[in-house]
């Protein structure tokens, strides 16, 4: 596949992506701080109330589409540091 349409096929599958993550987002469960998008990697930051609902909620709303190449990494955040820092960082540009 020459490099424009394999970039557009890309985009398109991202593009579906935040769209199902979106549907999973406006559940009461779980909240997005912020998303990092630049050297062919998308980050998402989420914030859930419950892991194991989330995971149920991801594998629900992506089972009919096709793989993703995704990791999800889990870490305590109560204070909501991560996207305080973000602010902070932007706030001295």
């Amino acid at each position: 596949m020459p490099g424009r349409l394999r970039h557009e096929e890309t985009n398109r599958r991202m593009l579906a992506l935040d769209e199902a993550l979106g549907a999973i987002e406006r559940s009461e469960s779980c909240a997005e701080a912020y998303r990092r998008i630049g050297h062919d990697l998308r980050e998402f930051v989420l914030y859930v109330t419950d892991r194991d609902d989330f995971i149920a909620s991801v594998n629900e709303t992506l089972a009919s589409r096709p793989r993703y190449p995704i990791e999800i990494k889990f870490y305590e955040d109560e204070n909501w540091s991560e996207l305080q820092k973000l602010i902070d960082d932007f706030s001295e540009a």
